[in-house]
């Protein structure tokens, strides 16, 4: 009868760890969505909402930008030559600790910049989110070019 009280405790354990790492799945691509939306509509108020106050973004080729203005600034004269752009992301791992939800995923841009010259860059990120006030906010935020662009 023991053994049986044990595998049942076993199944339960697994199945909150299952469910644990689904909510963190579908967290993260609300989350995802969410920046999509804002990135796509140039709302850059909205998209530095999505980031902690402190939040800490080291992009490729620049200077880590800290904080939610900071970031702001950073994103909206990032796209200023590229008015014609779109983001597709793609998660390979997701996983949860406590207040803290790790991200890692790949993206790919493809715009076409003010000259008329069509972009495509792929590359990957790795993004930290916590829960700050019981919302999700990125703290942290890596991402690398794997394929530049070939213009």
């Amino acid at each position: 009868m023991s053994r049986f009280l044990t595998s049942c405790l076993a199944l339960v354990v697994f199945a909150a760890m299952v469910r644990g790492a689904d909510d963190a799945k579908s967290t993260v691509a609300k989350l995802d969505e969410a920046w999509l939306d804002a990135y796509k509509a140039a709302d850059f108020d909205r998209l530095a909402a999505l980031y902690a106050e402190d939040a800490l973004v080291m992009p490729s080729f620049s200077e880590p930008v800290q904080g939610r203005e900071a970031i702001r600034n950073f994103f909206a004269e990032s796209v200023r030559d590229v008015p014609k752009r779109s983001m597709a992301l793609k998660s390979f791992r997701v996983e949860a600790s406590g207040t803290l939800l790790m991200d890692t995923s790949e993206y790919t841009f493809d715009g076409v910049s003010t000259e008329g010259r069509p972009l495509q860059i792929v590359g990957n990120y790795i993004t930290v989110f916590k829960n700050v006030d019981g919302k999700w906010r990125t703290a942290t935020e890596i991402w690398n070019v794997r394929q530049p662009d070939k213009q």
